[in-house]
């Protein structure tokens, strides 16, 4: 089969992306370059798209993160798109989030005349992320390939414990293969191996509820009935409630802070909801808790219902969603 005049990839996981490169190239005989579009198209790129591969054979231009690039650049390709050049595969990642199960793909990148040419051609590939199902399939696959026995009442719970990015879900599969050495079944202790739930995940779907005003206070007091009493509660709760308000600050301003693509993505909508004004709220709360337990304002059973009081109307406060 003929290889595509160009390929578009669009999808939020980077793990998948870098799979589907490797599956376009899987035939080999590819010199593979790769450029990132948020550095711009340098001379560099421009060679590697006008010069042939590595000792004259085909080459695979790579462009990743290929969203962030300016509107005048993108239209800089068209002219480069309008031919078949036999010995260079232009291959354009956009990595950007999702919304709403659809890809928000710049205006600039879709009026170009090449967009049309790739969804009529079959050359635009498209994929959402991981959901749960494409994560027991991972599981699945991972484990009929090294001959590894899940037992059917652990199979579920096993999918359950791995996360739907699949960077993280091949590192925690790296982890459980090294740790079954040559035995292969699946036991319940090895999923003591698989990492926790994302620290914080918890309150962050609290304040997710809180600014879409579906809940007040009492679903604070929920979170906290769950937790243990045999050591102070107010202390962990201001360390997971200013990790998360810090997270979605760099979201809201444009920078990487540090998560899992899924969950930086599911953090997103309520950074926005919340806006500069509530996330400020949020740290004056905190540290507010803080230092009426270390004055000895208030005792620590005292500040924690005070604060959630305070968390409880967050939503209907006035600037408090931003």
């Amino acid at each position: 089969m003929a290889r595509p005049g160009f390929s578009i990839l669009v999808c939020p996981d980077p793990e998948l992306i870098k799979q589907q490169v490797r599956r376009l190239l899987a035939d080999g005989g590819f010199d593979r370059r790769v450029h990132f579009g948020d550095e711009g198209l340098d001379q560099d790129f421009w060679t590697d798209l006008g010069s042939p591969g590595l000792l004259g054979g085909n080459k695979a231009l790579v462009l990743r993160r290929a969203e962030k690039l300016p509107a005048d650049q993108v239209r800089s390709l068209t002219p480069q798109l309008g031919g078949f050049n036999d010995a260079c595969w232009p291959i354009f990642c956009l990595e950007g989030p999702w919304e709403k199960k659809k890809p928000r793909i710049p205006a600039h990148w879709k009026k170009e005349k090449f967009w049309s040419v790739a969804e009529r051609k079959g050359w635009l590939w498209q994929s959402p992320g991981l959901d749960r199902a494409g994560v027991e399939r991972m599981a699945r696959e991972w484990a009929e390939a090294r001959g590894i026995t899940v037992p059917r009442e652990l199979a579920r719970e096993f999918s359950s414990r791995l996360p739907p990015d699949a960077a993280a879900v091949a590192s925690e599969l790296d982890k459980l293969e090294l740790a079954l050495g040559e035995r292969r079944e699946l036991a319940r202790e090895d999923l003591d191996l698989l990492a926790p739930p994302e620290e914080g995940l918890e309150i962050w779907a609290v304040l997710d509820a809180l600014t879409k005003g579906q809940a007040g206070a009492g679903v604070w007091r929920e979170v906290l009935r769950h937790r243990t009493s045999s050591e102070s509660l107010l202390f962990p709760l201001l360390a997971g409630l200013t990790r998360d308000a810090r997270q979605m600050w760099m979201i809201l301003h444009g920078e990487n802070p540090g998560l899992p693509g899924w969950l930086a993505d599911k953090k997103a909508p309520v950074a926005k909801r919340l806006g500069v004004a509530g996330l400020r709220r949020l740290f004056r709360l905190a540290l507010e808790a803080e230092v009426r337990v270390k004055t000895g304002e208030m005792k620590e059973e005292q500040a924690l219902q005070h604060l959630v009081s305070d968390l409880g109307s967050l939503a209907s406060a006035p600037g408090g969603r931003g």
